[in-house]
């Protein structure tokens, strides 16, 4: 599964998961961290947004970090830019 945005001036797509049960799994485990964030508690606000900030649980996805490894992904992301190359190289664990 992909994340598409053509919202943004440079459209973008990054891998998100394996499949569409994985996709839950993760995004499940977004929310609660989300519901756990003090400040989302106090005010509904976050800094956290999916999947920028939810690397940590994307990798737990082994077939997709095993796709994006493999390049599986490339001809979708040939026009990323930096941050979300960073942001893909997080998942896949090659960058801290």
């Amino acid at each position: 599964m992909v994340r598409v945005d053509t919202y943004e001036f440079d459209p973008y797509v990054m891998p998100v998961a394996s499949n569409v049960d994985r996709f839950f799994d993760s995004y499940s485990r977004y929310l609660e961290a989300l519901v756990a964030d003090p400040r989302y508690q106090e005010s509904g606000k976050t800094d956290l947004l999916f999947p920028w900030h939810a690397t940590d649980i994307l990798a737990r996805d082994e077939r997709l970090v095993e796709l994006m490894r493999a390049g599986r992904f490339d001809s979708l992301m040939k026009n990323v830019d930096g941050e979300t190359r960073a942001w893909a190289a997080k998942v896949m664990g090659t960058q801290g």
